[in-house]
């Protein structure tokens, strides 16, 4: 399974500010403090949603991608593409499934990176160089290079279905849950503000 390490110890960093804002607003014991509780626990769960939640996972099937609002299988026969230009992107006849856990590097990420890119396995441009997000120091070239590696594993194996791409379902699974209680949060917050 693969996680961001800057989007977990982001989402680290953010529960630990959420929590003194808790203990600033108890210690202070002030009604005006307590208005921001809401607005503190819409945050911690965003983080988590957002953040520390959303995953990729790879098994001999297909490509699980857990975003923020929805889980979406992407099995192997369907899959016709692995884009990074902007985050890594499965591509499949009917749709392009966008892996928040793994976006493209900014410009000071792709300047400071390792350049060193022998034995990389990555789209190249017709000079040599590869597209930012193929950097394997980045979350969208390191998941990309596990995604490309498996497929040409299992296509080597004669594991998958060659040619059917078209016909083959790609299953999303919506996260009500998660989408009813940000909701709620954030009614709640807006209410403690404006109201008070």
């Amino acid at each position: 399974m693969f996680h961001s390490r800057f989007n977990r110890v982001l989402a680290v960093v953010t529960w630990l500010l959420c929590l003194a804002g808790l203990v600033a607003a108890v210690v202070s014991s002030s009604a005006e403090a307590y208005r921001y509780l809401p607005l503190l626990a819409l945050i911690a769960w965003m983080t988590w949603a957002g953040l520390w939640r959303p995953s990729l996972s790879l098994d001999d099937d297909a490509v699980t991608v857990v975003n923020t609002f929805a889980t979406t299988v992407v099995p192997w026969a369907a899959l016709i593409n692995v884009d990074t230009k902007y985050a890594l992107t499965l591509v499949t006849p009917r749709r392009r499934v966008s892996v928040t856990v793994a976006p493209a590097p900014g410009r000071l990420a792709t300047a400071l990176s390792n350049r060193d890119l022998k034995g990389i396995s990555a789209p190249r441009g017709a000079d040599g160089s590869m597209r930012p997000g193929d950097l394997p120091s980045s979350d969208s070239g390191a998941a990309a290079h596990l995604v490309r590696q498996r497929w040409q594993s299992l296509l080597e194996e004669d594991r998958i279905d060659v040619g059917t791409a078209d016909d083959v379902l790609v299953a999303q699974r919506i996260h009500w849950a998660v989408i009813l209680v940000s909701a709620l949060l954030l009614i709640a917050t807006v209410a403690a503000i404006t109201i008070g």
